[in-house]
C-alpha cells in the first residue's frame, strides 16, 4: 500500500528559513497549522483523522513554503468605528464654549469702557465774580492776574498760631506767602495726600499739574486770589480730587477737592475736566445752589468770615469765627495759617484741626 502523504521533516529538524516565521520543531509547525485552519478557515485535508505518524503528529496536506507564506498576517480584530468617544467630545466642545463665552465677555467689556470714556463730561464754565469791593481791600479777591505767582512775602514760616474771635484778629493779607511758595512748601502733600488718607492711588504729576491749572483758571475768571483757593483746598481735602464726599444731616454731599455743596465728583475718565468743574464749585458756586468763595466774600467781604461762612454756612451773631456751633472750630484757624506758611508744623488750636 503506498505510503499516505504527510509532511516531510528532516532528520536533523532543520528550521525554515525565507520570509517565513522559523519554526524550530515539527510540533511546533504542526501547532501553526492549527492555528491558521482556525484563523482563516482553511478547511482541514483529506485523511486528518488519522492516527498520529511516526513523529508524533497526524498526516497532513503537505504545507510547503508557499502556501505557508499566504497564511501570514495579523489575525482578525474587532471592525474600528472612526470617530470620536462622548468624553472627548464634551471635553473638546465644553472647551469651545468656554472659550467663546470668555471672548464674548472680554470684547463686551471694552466695547463698554470705550463707550463710558467716549461719553462727554457735560458741565457749564461759570461767569461768576466777586463785585463786594470791601473784599478786594481785604484780599479775598483781588484784580492782579494769576499769572504772578511771586506776589506775597515769600515763603513765610512753618509754624502754627492760635487764631480766635472776630475777623479782624486774623493775619492781614499783606502777611500772606506767594502763591509760588505756597505752592512748593506744600507740593509733597498733593503726591501723597490720597494714599495716606484711604482715597485711593496718589495723584500723577498730570493731576497735579491739572489742579494748579484749575485754579488759575478759575481765579481768573472770578477775582478770588488764588492763594485763598489754594489755602481752601488744602484744608477740605489735602489736594485729594479722590477726598471721600460727606454728607450733611439734610442730605447735602459734599464731594471732592473743595467739599461743594452737592457739587462735582472725580471723574478718571475726564479727569482734568472734573478737576476744573470741582475747583469752579469751590470757587463761583454750584449749579445747585451751593455757594462758593465768590458768594461769600460777595456777603461777608473778610476772606476769613467768607470761609467761615464757607465752612458751615453762615457766622454765629458773636462774630466768632472760632465759635464750633455747627462749624469745624480750627477751620479759619488753619486757613489763615496756611496763607502765612504753616505746612507740617504741629497745630495749637485746641481740639486739633
Amino acid at each position: 500500500m503506498a505510503a499516505k502523504p504527510g509532511r516531510y521533516y528532516s532528520g536533523q529538524y532543520s528550521p525554515l528559513v525565507g520570509n517565513s516565521a522559523a519554526f524550530y520543531s515539527n510540533n511546533e509547525l504542526d501547532q501553526y497549522d492549527d492555528h491558521a485552519r482556525k484563523a482563516y478557515g482553511v478547511p482541514a485535508p483529506p485523511g486528518d483523522d488519522h492516527p498520529l505518524n511516526q513523529y508524533g503528529s497526524q498526516d497532513r496536506q503537505q504545507l510547503t513554503y508557499d502556501n505557508l507564506t499566504s497564511l501570514k498576517g495579523p489575525l482578525p480584530q474587532r471592525p474600528y468605528k472612526a470617530g470620536w468617544s462622548r468624553r472627548r467630545k464634551c471635553v473638546v466642545f465644553g472647551s469651545a464654549a468656554l472659550l467663546l463665552v470668555i471672548i464674548i465677555a472680554v470684547v463686551v467689556g471694552v466695547v463698554v469702557s470705550v463707550a463710558h470714556k467716549n461719553q462727554p463730561f457735560n458741565f457749564t464754565l461759570s461767569n461768576a465774580q466777586v463785585t463786594n469791593q470791601t473784599a478786594f481791600s481785604l484780599g479775598g479777591a483781588t484784580h492782579n492776574s494769576p499769572n504772578n505767582t511771586a506776589d506775597g512775602v515769600g515763603v513765610g514760616a512753618d509754624a502754627y498760631t492760635y487764631y480766635q474771635g472776630v475777623a479782624s484778629n486774623f493775619p492781614p493779607a499783606s502777611a500772606w506767602v506767594s502763591f509760588e511758595d505756597m505752592w512748593n512748601s506744600n507740593l509733597q502733600i498733593f503726591k501723597t495726600s490720597c494714599k495716606s488718607n484711604n482715597h485711593g492711588p496718589n495723584n500723577s504729576d498730570q493731576i497735579i499739574q491739572d489742579i494748579m491749572d484749575a485754579i488759575q483758571n478759575r481765579s481768573s475768571v472770578s477775582l478770588v486770589d488764588h492763594r485763598f483757593i489754594l489755602a481752601v483746598i488744602l484744608q477740605e481735602s489735602q489736594g485729594c480730587p479722590r477726598a471721600g464726599s460727606t454728607t450733611s444731616a439734610s442730605g447735602v454731599v459734599n464731594p471732592g477737592l473743595m467739599q461743594s455743596h452737592n457739587g462735582t465728583s472725580y471723574n478718571s475718565d475726564h479727569s482734568a475736566d472734573s478737576i476744573l468743574a470741582m475747583v469752579q464749585d469751590g470757587t463761583q458756586g454750584t449749579a445747585s445752589g451751593g455757594d462758593g468763595l465768590v458768594q461769600n466774600l460777595d456777603m461777608y467781604g473778610s476772606p476769613y468770615s467768607a470761609a467761615r461762612g464757607y465752612n458751615s454756612g453762615y457766622i454765629p451773631k458773636s462774630g466768632d469765627l472760632s465759635e464750633a456751633a455747627g462749624a469745624t472750630a480750627c477751620y479759619v484757624s488753619d486757613v489763615a495759617n496756611r496763607l502765612t506758611g504753616w505746612v507740617y508744623a504741629a497745630s495749637k488750636c485746641p481740639g486739633g484741626t
